[in-house]
């Protein structure tokens, strides 16, 4: 369980805030805590910043994720709107699989994983 500090995840003008884990994700629930700004969680930078497509998911203000059974070793978080910031909460479960024994998700063309950005 970790959290942001306030205002911490900044607008789509800024780099999106990195969340590393130590292993691979089993699940995770992000609850977004600012009350009027929605937060893009998505698997890569690119992603997360729409700089291609919109390769992310939204947490409303005040809102959480379902339980998302998804594994995965880093997540990345924007505002969904340029100059907003806003905060979260997280738990994650995690797996035995090392960070460095799990594949990097991108979205280059070659190897890329679809969906990331």
């Amino acid at each position: 369980v970790t959290a942001s500090a306030s205002g911490e995840v900044k607008g789509t003008n800024n780099n999106p805030l990195k969340l590393e884990f130590p292993f691979a994700t089993r699940f995770f629930q992000i609850r977004n805590t600012d009350a009027s700004n929605t937060i893009r969680v998505g698997f890569s930078e690119a992603g997360v910043q729409g700089a291609e497509t919109l390769n992310y998911f939204l947490v409303a203000a005040g809102k959480q994720s379902e339980v998302l059974e998804l594994r995965c070793k880093d997540l990345f978080f924007n505002t969904d709107h340029a100059t907003n910031t806003a905060s979260f909460q997280i738990i994650a479960g995690l797996t035995s699989i090392e960070r460095n024994e799990f594949p990097t998700l991108t979205g280059s063309a070659v190897g890329g994983f679809e969906g990331i950005g």
